[in-house]
């Protein structure tokens, strides 16, 4: 073997420098790794710090426009402290400050009009098929921008701007809620956009015209009516035609075979409705859309559209409150048999008690001598300069004496002496007009004596020749028109009774109206004054049938027809409509100008109205959260009887089931009811509620003092009172006894002057034609507008004569004032209404006879439900009416026109006036309508005050704002 071989020198240097090159090579790799990954380290907590700061900073987005369309939703008009608040509230993160390099906040929000609150502009809506798309809004842009900085300093810094949107709820020519119906007779264009919330209808017997854009959110039905009425036939053979352009002509007539269904509810889709839709029509009739709701029902929890009108509950949320007519009212009426259902509602001024009504039911010289001193007495004595006179009493002799069978010859009252007809306890606020933008309430003062001490009697408007008021004079045979019987009280707001139509003791032929030439009451005896009614035959029969037969025989004979039913006595509060604008714009001197709201004008002025008085419910125990009760748990707000429909039956009498168009508060099944029927468990036993003497009624129907014994048979005092109709005789209407809404009066003048024994309150407007409000400032310098007038009420609202415009002038050319009228239901009557023809002329229009009348206000009211039709039943038996008949009437309009102006908002289902639709032969022949949408309501300048607004928050741009790191 041989030996190795030895390196040569040369080559053991050349091999030691190799290594030490490799060596040097691997320390670079290795250096070069190291500062690799202390590099990536450090640009890895770079990233992560960056996405903390970005992640930090896009939820400080979020939350300042959550915080922004929060706050839009409890007030479209917030404050710039309400703003300033939300930014100073940025979320809270650990590590995570929100401020710029110089430390300044970066959580700010930027808007037109800043430091003060911001300026809305008017702005057209483009969002593809929204309803909401090309209507004018109120919008305001804000700019916001967000600042997140590490401990470390990174910084990150998103911008977004978005508008917050209101919808006047009046840009709608036409809304409906539920399903909306359009089947007139005639030819009508209302004009104005129309959505509806359900399904919508169409027919027409003639020319039915839809001029401009149609939303839906459910089906177009063409086939049928909603009772299910074929529209094929002749009766509504008519043409129905659609805009193509979305504002007026061209038309396009829509088929029967056109609708989104292939025929009435229930049956397949349309394959042809997208082309028909989209195609033809160009998208100016689509269904599909998103419902648009109300603030108060998206944002309360088991709130319904109703609750606008309604009142609130002590346990009320604040966002709830903010969103009713009551708590955005510059004055509001309110009146409760319980003077805790008042003082335990939210905005209410705690400082004053309600005034006790019966205070000024007593005798004429106990309330001029006021022996306990009262000092409400005698602040009104003062301010009524010796007109303090009674409210209304039983002016009974020393037994009460109702008429007999035979006729009049007692005094009608069916109470003892000196009961009050009207009791309760009233309370009348204004809220000062500045305190308007504090959330939810503002600031409220009472006037109750106020008001009152401008008067609360209104005039005779029957006055009778030869009958003393120890007597209950006859009905008059015929049409009367209007008394010319001076006003008391000329500048009253409110009247809460009349003087009687026989006042004291006329000499022989004289005419009584019971007041001198000055208008001074003369007479004032305990009797001479009686309650407000009227008698709505829509609410007052069953059916569209003037009930035939008779009781008694020869010369004691009365005929059904010429009775009355005690739910249809409706028992008001009269509104003087031309004496509250001019309270309210100070020139009849008082506190109501203290309501002017110079920050929201010109949404001056707003009155919301509730008489809960004889809503008693004595305690029950509801099925459900709805109807909600009061602080007492008596007051539901509600009428309280529901079987009304009965389609199963010719008569309609009670069958004590229920049916769809019954169950008005979808109440899992129950039906509401007066009395009790222990063999239908669906019966909600409630009691006819009553509120007399100031004692509630707690027993049966002869238990309340002062009240004849009515018992559980026609015998005895209320045999000469009530008749049982013998089609719904006492066996099968709901409580069993005598009592109950559709029993029959047998002297008509008698329901005039006694008290209500059912929840039957309702408000008249009248003196409305001319509104003097004054002026108020609009949205530019240059503009100044007179100051609106939007009158809400709990109750239906009985609108009499002229209002906000003249039948004697230039008609929609006269001056006027941006107006609303929002009730459970309104019911308009002309110029030539009288109360006293309803009673003597009930079940007939003949002595009901209108005249044309205008009147231009915005209406938000509430319907029926629709039903199927029953066989007996006419064409449009089962309906709501139709957008037609919305606005209700209650007089022969034959051959008259009713002229209108405005926009129909049908929000919600009546809750107190809840009668069917009927037409037409007792309650109403129609008139020529002379119907149009309000194009000023698509100014916002011009539209009512505190009109709703559907509300929206828009995003409109979104970007990082890239910057060196400071």
């Amino acid at each position: 073997m041989k030996a190795p071989k030895k390196l040569l020198r040369s080559e053991a240097g050349i091999a030691l420098l190799t290594t030490i090159l490799l060596m040097l090579l691997m320390s670079s790799l290795l250096i070069g790794f190291v500062l690799l990954i202390t590099q990536g380290q450090k640009m890895s907590g770079m990233n992560n710090d960056y996405s903390r700061a970005f992640y930090a900073s896009e939820a400080g987005m979020e939350k300042i426009t959550a915080d922004l369309g929060t706050l839009f939703n409890k007030n479209y008009a917030p404050t710039a402290a309400q703003l300033a608040a939300i930014s100073a509230q940025p979320p809270v993160i650990s590590g995570i400050q929100y401020t710029k390099f110089n430390g300044t906040s970066g959580y700010e929000m930027s808007y037109p009009g800043q430091p003060g609150p911001p300026v809305a502009t008017v702005a057209t809506i483009k969002s593809g098929t929204s309803p909401f798309q090309d209507m004018t809004a109120l919008a305001t842009p804000y700019t916001l921008t967000v600042t997140a900085r590490t401990q470390e300093g990174t910084e990150v810094k998103l911008q977004r701007t978005t508008q917050t949107v209101g919808i006047p709820m009046y840009q709608f020519g036409v809304f409906c809620d539920n399903d909306c119906s359009f089947f007139p007779g005639p030819n009508f264009d209302f004009g104005g956009r129309t959505h509806t919330n359900g399904n919508l209808f169409l027919a027409g017997g003639s020319t039915l015209t839809l001029g401009s854009k149609v939303t839906v959110t459910k089906d177009v039905v063409r086939t049928n009516l909603s009772n299910g009425f074929p529209t094929t036939t002749g009766a509504y053979g008519g043409t129905v035609n659609v805009t193509t352009s979305g504002s007026g002509a061209p038309y396009r007539a829509l088929g029967y075979s056109e609708g989104s269904l292939t025929g009435t509810l229930g049956s397949g889709k349309n394959p042809a409705w997208p082309t028909i839709s989209q195609g033809a029509y160009n998208s100016n009739i689509v269904t599909g859309v998103k419902p648009i709701q109300l603030g108060i029902v998206t944002l309360g929890t088991g709130t319904k559209p109703v609750d606008i009108i309604r009142r609130p509950l002590p346990a009320d949320a604040p966002v709830v409150t903010q969103q009713r007519f009551f708590a955005q009212a510059s004055v509001k009426i309110l009146l409760s048999d319980n003077p805790a259902d008042i003082m335990n509602m939210p905005c209410v001024d705690g400082t004053t008690q309600p005034f006790e009504l019966r205070k000024l039911a007593q005798p004429y010289a106990t309330l001029q001598a006021n022996p306990t001193g009262d000092p409400d007495i005698a602040n009104l004595k003062g301010k009524l300069a010796g007109k303090l006179v009674p409210l209304a009493m039983s002016g009974a002799g020393a037994a009460y004496n109702p008429s007999s069978p035979a006729g009049p010859a007692g005094d009608g009252y069916w109470v003892a002496p000196n009961v009050a007809i009207e009791p309760g306890f009233l309370k009348i606020e204004v809220q000062a007009g500045s305190s308007m933008q504090i959330w939810p309430c503002g600031t409220w003062q009472d006037v109750t004596l106020e008001v009152l001490g401008l008067g609360y009697v209104g005039r005779n408007i029957n006055p009778v020749a030869a009958v003393n008021n120890t007597q209950l004079p006859v009905l008059p045979p015929g049409q009367q028109g209007a008394a010319t019987c001076l006003e008391p009280f000329p500048n009253a707001i409110i009247r809460l009774e009349r003087i009687r139509d026989n006042p004291g003791n006329p000499a022989a032929g004289a005419i009584a109206c019971g007041v001198d030439a000055l208008g001074n009451i003369l007479n004032t005896g305990t009797n001479d004054f009686w309650p407000n009614t009227l008698f709505d035959t829509r609410e007052g029969a069953i059916r569209d049938v003037s009930p035939a037969g008779s009781i008694g025989a020869g010369a004691t004979t009365v005929n059904y027809n010429k009775m009355v039913t005690p739910g249809g006595v409706m028992h008001y509060v009269e509104l003087d409509a031309g004496n509250l604008a001019k309270w309210l714009a100070g020139t009849i001197l008082g506190s109501g100008h203290n309501s002017y709201d110079p920050l929201t004008a010109p949404n001056d002025y707003s009155v919301y109205i509730s008489d809960r008085r004889g809503n008693w419910v004595n305690g029950l125990t509801l099925p459900g959260p709805w109807p909600p009760l009061s602080f007492s748990k008596n007051e539901t707000g509600e009428y309280g009887f529901a079987d009304f429909v009965n389609s199963t039956t010719t008569n309609g009498c009670p069958d004590k089931g229920i049916e769809t168009a019954e169950d008005l508060d979808v109440a899992a099944g129950y039906l509401f009811t007066y009395g009790q029927d222990p063999g239908h468990a669906l019966l909600l036993p409630q009691l006819p509620p009553k509120y007399l003497g100031g004692l509630p009624w707690t027993g049966g129907y002869g238990s309340l003092p002062g009240v004849p014994n009515m018992g559980t048979t026609t015998t005895g005092v209320g045999a000469n009172v009530f008749s049982p109709y013998p089609a719904c005789s006492v066996t099968n209407n709901p409580s069993g006894l005598p009592l109950w809404p559709g029993v029959y009066i047998i002297h008509a003048n008698e329901a005039r002057e006694n008290p209500t024994f059912f929840f039957r309150r309702a408000v008249k407007i009248v003196n409305g034609s001319i509104l003097q409000t004054g002026t108020c400032p609009g949205t530019t310098s240059s503009l100044t507008l007179k100051c609106g007038l939007t009158i809400a009420a709990e109750n239906p609202v009985y609108l009499q004569g002229d209002y906000n415009a003249n039948s004697g002038g230039n008609g929609w050319n006269d001056p006027h004032v941006a107006s609303s009228i929002v009730a459970d239901a309104v019911t308009l009557l002309s110029n030539n209404w009288n109360d006293v023809n309803s009673f003597s002329s009930p079940f007939s229009t003949a002595n009901r006879n209108a005249s044309d009348t205008w009147y231009r206000a915005a209406v938000v009211a509430g319907k029926g439900f629709s039903f199927p039709q029953p066989s007996y039943g006419g064409q449009d038996f089962g309906t709501d009416g139709g957008v037609h008949n919305f606005l209700r009437y209650v007089e022969n309009w034959g051959g008259r026109t009713l002229h209108y102006e405005g926009s129909l908002i049908s929000m919600f289902v009546n809750h107190q006036a809840i009668g069917i639709f009927k037409c037409c032969s007792t309650v109403y022949s129609p008139p020529a309508r002379d119907y149009n949408f309000d194009v000023e309501f698509l100014q916002p300048q011009l539209l009512p005050p505190r009109t709703p607004l559907f509300r929206d928050v828009n995003t409109t741009g979104f970007t990082q704002l890239l910057l060196p790191q400071q």
